[in-house]
C-alpha cells in the first residue's frame, strides 16, 4: 500500500482499536443512558458513526470509480496527509455540529445490530481504497457541509477524525452512567 494510504488507515485502525477497546470493557447497559445534557445514548454515537461511515464509503466508491474511468494519475507526492484537516479542528467538541436527520441515530437503535454494521462499513470503505493504491488522490473532490471541498485523502481522513470526536464524546456519555 502506498504510504500515503498506509499512514491513513493506520490512523483509522488505531482510533478503531480505541473505541472496540471502550466497548469491549463496559457493560452494554452502560450504552442506553441518555446523557444530563440531553445528547445521544452510547449506541447512538455508535450508529452514528455507521451511517455517517456508511454515507462517506459510498461517496468515495462513486467518485473512485469516476476517476479511475478518467485516468486518475499515480501518486508521486511524499509528503504526511495526517495533518490536512487540522485546520478544521475535528476534536474541537466545544464547537458543537448538529447532524443532518439521515445521520442522526434512530430512538430505537441496538448495540449489537450498530456496531455490527459499523464494522461493515469499515470493510466497505478499506475496499474502496484499495481500488485507487497508488493513486493521486487529491485528484478528486467533493464538498463537505461543514468544512468545504476535501480532497480524497481528506475524506478518508475524516472518517478517523469524526470517530476520533465521537470517542471522546462516548467516553463522557458512559462515565455519566
Amino acid at each position: 500500500m502506498h504510504p500515503h494510504l498506509q499512514e491513513i488507515t493506520g490512523y483509522l485502525a488505531r482510533v478503531r482499536a480505541d473505541l472496540t477497546t471502550l466497548v469491549d470493557q463496559t457493560p452494554p447497559a452502560k450504552f442506553d443512558h441518555r446523557p444530563r445534557n440531553g445528547g445521544w445514548t452510547g449506541t447512538g454515537i455508535i450508529q452514528h458513526l455507521g451511517k455517517v461511515e456508511g454515507s462517506i464509503s459510498k461517496l468515495l466508491e462513486g467518485l473512485f470509480a469516476k476517476a479511475m474511468a478518467d485516468g486518475m494519475p499515480a501518486e508521486t507526492g511524499t509528503e504526511s496527509r495526517l495533518r490536512s484537516l487540522d485546520q478544521f479542528r475535528f476534536l474541537d467538541r466545544s464547537v458543537r455540529i448538529e447532524a443532518p436527520e439521515r445521520l442522526a441515530p434512530e430512538p430505537t437503535a441496538e448495540l449489537g445490530t450498530s456496531w455490527s454494521s459499523l464494522q461493515a462499513v469499515r470493510l466497505r470503505l478499506l475496499r474502496a481504497i484499495e481500488h485507487v493504491d497508488g493513486r493521486d488522490l487529491t485528484v478528486v473532490s467533493a464538498p463537505h457541509p461543514i468544512f468545504g471541498a476535501l480532497n480524497g485523502y481528506q475524506w478518508i481522513l475524516s472518517v478517523g477524525k469524526h470517530e476520533e470526536r465521537h470517542l471522546i464524546q462516548l467516553r463522557e456519555t458512559l462515565s455519566e452512567a
